[in-house]
């Protein structure tokens, strides 16, 4: 008996144990179907308000009439349908020649159901997801009760906020120009293939001026930053820009930045500003160097290239050896030319690259005819 007595409490914790362990897994597996149909009826319902939307903003581009009664947006719904305005705004290549038919239905379908009061909400209220979007959708409207904010949110800490305030604050105002390029300028945090877009939105010749002026003003720093940009100017300003840092920095990364810029603009009155940099001492100087002379080499040069083919950077060797190559084609006087050289060095980089232009012409025959063209021997005399 005193046993038993004994072991009844011991009974009772394992029965209360087991019955608490019931009573755990039966709430969770209640809470797993409760949350698991709850999931369910939300991504059915989000399915239904995706394409529900997606085929009104269609209209714009198909032409079809649209409800007569547009469907209410609810609060929670609305960061998907400003999503969905965004996409259909950004139009594709082959919808591009229709801009003028497309985007005045949309931006007239976007103010019928308030979707610019809702964005400036957000952008006064909301998290940065939320403001972002509002920035876009409402720069893609041309909101004008938003440039305040846009400008004020274009010096946000966040990189992404600020980047999508500008490019808002541009795409409203023309005029915003020379503010985007002092932040393109000041700002290293922001991705370059948005900031590439963004410029490619401004006119060339809003961009000439408002460039120049901005990397007159600039420190080192911020003149490599905007000299990557300088391929979106006209092509006779972006030179002047591009000879004028050379000539007011001595700084190496500076000086190979601007020729670097000028290479896809170099031509044969450039020869000599080349020739004159490939004298210099830094290696990133000389790639870049390398990259104009490229453009307006000459068999005069040939001297220079096979200096600095011999160079003790391997990236300066095969460079010139590249430019060695494009300079005489695949022609047989190439073979003299490289029985000539005594530098083992100079060799292996000319034939290095003599390989390589061969295994491109295999994956591009279209493309090798034209390179051996443009570096056919009567073409540079």
């Amino acid at each position: 008996m005193r046993f038993a007595s004994a072991s009844e409490p011991l009974l009772w914790l394992i029965e209360l144990s087991v019955l608490f362990s019931s009573i755990m897994t039966a709430a969770l597996i209640v809470a797993f179907v409760f949350l698991r149909t709850r999931n369910s009826i939300v991504r059915r319902r989000q399915e239904q308000l995706t394409q529900r939307w997606r085929s009104i903003f269609k209209t714009a581009y198909t032409g079809e009439a649209l409800p007569e009664v547009l469907p209410r947006v609810g609060r929670r719904d609305w960061f998907t349908v400003i999503a969905l305005f965004s996409q259909f705004h950004q139009l594709r290549d082959k919808d591009r020649d229709r801009a003028r038919e497309v985007l005045p239905k949309l931006d007239t379908l976007a103010y019928d159901i308030g979707l610019d009061r809702h964005a400036l909400y957000w952008l006064g209220r909301g998290d940065d997801a939320e403001k972002i979007l509002a920035l876009t959708a409402l720069g893609q409207l041309r909101e004008r009760a938003a440039l305040d904010d846009a400008i004020r949110l274009s010096a946000d800490e966040g990189a992404e906020l600020s980047r999508a305030a500008a490019q808002c604050a541009l795409r409203i105002d023309a005029r915003f120009t020379d503010g985007v390029l002092e932040l393109v300028r000041d700002r290293d945090d922001w991705v370059r293939s948005r900031v590439e877009t963004m410029l490619k939105e401004i006119d060339r010749i809003d961009l000439d001026e408002a460039l120049r002026a901005a990397i007159a003003g600039a420190d080192e720093a911020g003149r490599r930053r905007l000299l990557d940009f300088v391929r979106f100017c006209s092509p006779s300003p972006a030179r002047a820009v591009c000879k004028r840092v050379l000539e007011e920095s001595e700084e190496e990364e500076t000086v190979a930045a601007a020729l670097r810029s000028l290479a896809p603009l170099a031509s044969e009155e450039d020869r000599a500003l080349a020739l004159r940099y490939c004298a210099h001492k830094s290696p990133i100087v000389l790639l870049s160097a390398l990259r104009v002379l490229r453009k307006c080499v000459r068999y005069d040069d040939r001297e220079t290239l096979l200096q600095l083919a011999s160079h003790r950077d391997y990236w300066v060797r095969l460079r010139a050896a590249e430019a060695i190559v494009e300079l005489y084609g695949e022609s047989g006087l190439l073979d003299d030319f490289v029985v000539e050289v005594e530098d083992r060095y100079a060799r292996d980089a000319i034939a290095q690259a003599l390989a390589e232009r061969k295994m491109m012409a295999q994956r591009s025959p279209l493309r090798d005819r034209r390179t051996a063209s443009q570096g056919a021997p009567e073409a540079r005399l």
